[in-house]
């Protein structure tokens, strides 16, 4: 089952929250685009301090410990691209807008939540749930397939002679064996394509017209 956003899907999400004129609608934007560009679970997000996102900006590398990860097992490091860095630069200055609660204890989070601590998972959950009605988008859709999304855009765009390696590393996969969800589902799109090309019936004036080699397509 299809569990992340096509490039087409990926820009009218963000264009939806882009586009509006709600109050927190700006910052959504931006830390669904930082999602996007990393490949981070809602977990780790979560937690993630303005501390973090300042280190992240002076030295090219944001760092989530393993207490921040699924499992605790490890850490991940995520490169900082230009994405990455639009996205934390504009996070923090969401988070510096909002005044800190007198009695908020502990380094405090990149993205304030409503009650004066930190924004939940089940409230990046509900954010995002908005923003894919607002865009009409298949109502299944949830923060976690930001993650599978950036899984595919790498398989998708890579020049790597190994994009699974590429893959493995970005998302901070056990075994590259995790990351071959994305070629199979990649593979999953290519055999629909072929299903739908193959099922479709040409138009006898264009059957003819490419039969004669006189080409210009097919008619809608």
């Amino acid at each position: 089952m299809k569990r992340y956003l096509t490039e087409g899907e990926q820009q009218k999400l963000l264009r939806a929250a882009r586009g509006s004129t709600a109050p927190l609608a700006q910052r959504d934007y931006w830390w669904m685009r930082l999602m996007l560009a990393t490949g981070m679970r809602v977990q780790e997000l979560s937690l993630l301090s303005a501390e973090q996102a300042e280190a992240a900006l002076a030295t090219g590398w944001l760092i989530v410990g393993k207490e921040q990860r699924k499992g605790k097992r490890r850490g991940q490091e995520y490169v900082v691209t230009q994405s990455v860095r639009d996205s934390l630069t504009a996070l923090l200055e969401h988070q510096r807008a909002e005044p800190a609660p007198a009695d908020f204890a502990g380094p405090a989070p990149l993205v304030w939540g409503r009650e004066g601590g930190r924004l939940s998972v089940r409230s990046y959950q509900a954010r995002m749930k908005a923003w894919v009605r607002a865009a009409q988008l298949d109502p299944r859709m949830s923060p976690h397939w930001l993650r599978h999304s950036r899984g595919v855009n790498i398989i998708a765009r890579s020049r790597s002679a190994n994009p699974l390696k590429v893959v493995q590393a970005a998302l901070g996969h056990e075994s590259i064996a995790s990351s071959g969800i994305y070629t199979q589902m990649l593979r999953d799109d290519y055999v629909r394509d072929l299903h739908g090309i193959d099922g479709a019936r040409m138009k006898k004036r264009d059957a003819l017209r490419l039969a004669a080699g006189q080409g210009g397509g097919v008619t809608a």
